[in-house]
Parts: structure tokens; sequence; C-alpha cells
């Protein structure tokens, strides 16, 4: 399993002159079908100084592999082994999955 840091999605606020700190989380991704292979793995940990949603973790790899963009229209993704909204807010310790559509007879 590969661990790589994600980029912070949100710059640290500040309130006064107190800054807010960010809390690091990590998640484990995992990749099915065509993503799998796009990205030469099935799974990874990355971390995270900021909250992210699944949308922002999607594009962090879209990023990195352009290819990826292409499947987004057609994807579902999960958070904790539930199928979650693209605006879901990710938690330390969650894990997201990316599902291209799949067929079978």
């Amino acid at each position: 399993m590969l661990q790589r840091p994600l980029p912070p999605s949100l710059p640290a606020r500040y309130n006064s002159s107190v800054a807010t700190v960010a809390q690091t989380i990590r998640l484990k991704v995992l990749f099915f079908g065509r993503l799998k292979e796009i990205l030469g793995h099935a799974e990874e940990s990355i971390t995270s100084a900021d909250a992210a949603t699944i949308e922002q973790l999607f594009a962090h790899y879209t990023a990195r592999h352009p290819e990826l963009a292409k499947f987004r229209p057609s994807l579902v993704a999960s958070r904790n082994q539930e199928f979650a909204a693209w605006d879901t807010l990710l938690h330390s310790g969650d894990e997201v999955a990316f599902l291209p559509p799949v067929s079978g007879g």
C-alpha cells in the first residue's frame, strides 16, 4: 500500500491573533476497474492537513493522472463502504472508494 501526502485543500484559518490549527486526517483510498490500471495500484493511504471532500480528493488524483477525469461523470464514490455524495466531508480514518460502472452477464 502506497502512502502519499494529500496537499492541503484549504489554507489555515486565522481568527484575530489566534491561529486555528488544522487537523491531519488519514484516509485509505481504493480504486477499482480501469482506475486501478491507470494508477498502477488498488489502494493508497494518504494524509491531509485539512478536511476535504470526496470531490477534492478525486481532483487530487486527476491532477496527477489527467486520464482519470474522463471517468468522473460515470463514477460512484463510497465512504466507509456506503455510497456517498461527492460533497461529503472526509474524516480521519475514512475509507474512500472510487467505483467505475460495471457490466456483466
